[in-house]
């Protein structure tokens, strides 16, 4: 039952901090903000958004194609097309649940392929491995070219408007609740690790699949495949975020240390909240007034709606595009399901 509520409390919690960012920012406007916010979907060229979209798709291939080089030595040919659907259903059951993606993509490749959940999950986690190190390598790049301006990105990141010259907490209580539930975190994490021998058997077993996956990935005969198909899948990742500012002529003013920077903490506003709802929009819409009051745009509240609006137009426009091939995949999985079951 507790075990049961843990995870009902861990799909709501985060989803009712969006929701809550979005009243609480929303609130703060006034009608001149709030039109400011819906004026960027009126303003925006939508074949610039389109071709972001085609750029993302491509990356969602090259993903599939890049997970058959990890299936094979498992003796396991699975098509691109199956690949590829599991990989975009997976993408679907994160936005609902946190971290369900992984586990339905294993499930959808059972089902279709024969793959052992446990050897296709365990390829999914060293693919996350590269994932993380790939993020880390652009936040380390933002930060190296970022590194005269860290003290103001802090200052931000604490909820401090530091392009005013009478810079005041928007919410001096928002960075305390942030630092309060990471240390609440990390001693519950102490906890349950010391107290609880199955969860730090589940841990070192997690870490210990962590290190494997790594060395897979280097001694795997179609590693230059692989990662190539990284490289592309994350050139793709920045470049369907890059092109976006295009789509908009105040956000065309951003150089490439802003749009790295909103790149990451979109990223960011992912992992806090499934789907990033809330999240993603305000975080780069804060990111972007940062930095374009470095170009000379004095940030009004109107200002920073507007930018806002922009995060939330690239987010409604990624979230359609994943809810789309989506459901289209889920649809193909079961068609083709259907047919086998017809066929015996």
């Amino acid at each position: 039952m507790k075990k049961k509520i843990f995870n009902i409390l861990k799909v709501i919690i985060p989803i009712l901090l969006g929701v809550y960012l979005c009243w609480y920012f929303w609130s703060g406007f006034d009608e001149e903000a709030r039109d400011a916010f819906f004026g960027v979907f009126k303003e925006a060229n939508y074949f610039i958004l389109f071709v972001s979209l085609a750029i993302g798709l491509a990356s969602h291939i090259s993903r599939a194609h890049r997970w058959r080089y990890m299936l094979r030595p498992l003796g396991h040919k699975v098509p691109l097309k199956n690949t590829y659907n599991a990989i975009m259903i997976g993408y679907i059951a994160n936005m609902v649940v946190p971290r369900m993606g992984e586990a339905s993509r294993a499930a959808v490749l059972k089902g279709t392929d024969g793959v052992p959940f446990d050897k296709g999950f365990g390829t999914i986690v060293a693919e996350r491995v590269i994932d993380v190190l790939c993020l880390g390598i652009v936040v380390g790049i933002a930060v190296l070219i970022n590194f005269d301006n860290m003290d103001d990105l802090l200052k931000l990141a604490e909820g401090i408007d530091s392009t005013s010259e009478t810079a005041t907490p928007s919410n001096p209580w928002i960075k305390y609740i942030i630092f309060g539930l990471i240390g609440a975190g990390f001693l519950g994490f102490l906890y349950v690790y010391i107290k609880k021998p199955k969860f730090k058997k589940k841990f070192l077993g997690f870490v210990n699949g962590f290190v494997d996956g790594i060395k897979t990935i280097f001694t795997m005969k179609d590693r230059w495949g692989y990662l190539l198909h990284t490289i592309i899948i994350w050139t793709c990742y920045i470049s369907m975020f890059w092109i976006t500012f295009y789509a908009w002529d105040e956000t065309s003013l951003m150089t490439a240390d802003g749009i790295l920077s909103a790149f990451i903490a979109g990223t960011i506003g992912f992992i806090i909240v499934q789907g990033g709802i809330g999240t993603y929009p305000i975080m780069v819409g804060a990111v972007l007034t940062f930095f374009l009051a470095q170009q000379g745009l004095e940030a009004t509240p109107e200002r920073m709606s507007s930018h806002i609006g922009f995060g939330a137009l690239v987010w409604a426009t990624q979230t359609l595009l994943i809810v789309f091939l989506g459901l289209l995949s889920l649809g193909m999985v079961q068609v083709n399901k259907k047919k086998k079951a017809n066929l015996a």
